[in-house]
């Protein structure tokens, strides 16, 4: 996806730009500007520039456009979770750990079958 030639830009995020991230993570519905800056309280004209940013970088995109009273607005929601921002910072053997750690911690047999055929399924192409 689009995200992917941002994965070194993270680190270099300024903080209105993660606090504008964290902002829509927060949110399970895609928000115009105006929506935003009003529920985040945030300064309309620095809400728009640091979305418009985050937009070309892909880490936000443009879900919907709506009429918002007289004028079509563009509604955005995050492209990217955090769990998929988070595992751009790790190595393959830190991953590897983290995925042992979390499934020692599941106790739902459920979901142990579910992660076990999801295992199952990706030996067989790998092989």
């Amino acid at each position: 996806s689009a995200w992917k030639g941002a994965i070194m830009d993270y680190l270099s995020f300024s903080k209105k730009e993660w606090e504008v991230l964290v902002c829509f993570w927060a949110v399970d519905e895609p928000l115009c500007c105006t929506e935003f800056s009003e529920r985040f309280n945030l300064n309309r004209n620095t809400s728009l520039s640091v979305i418009r940013k985050l937009v070309n970088q892909g880490v936000l995109e443009i879900a919907s456009i709506k009429m918002s009273g007289s004028v079509l607005a563009r509604r955005f929601q995050s492209a990217v979770s955090e769990l998929e921002i988070l595992q751009t910072g790790l190595t393959d053997d830190q991953i590897f750990e983290l995925v042992k750690i979390a499934i020692k911690k599941i106790e739902d047999p459920e979901q142990l079958t579910q992660l076990l055929n999801v295992i199952g399924e990706l030996k067989t192409k790998a092989s």
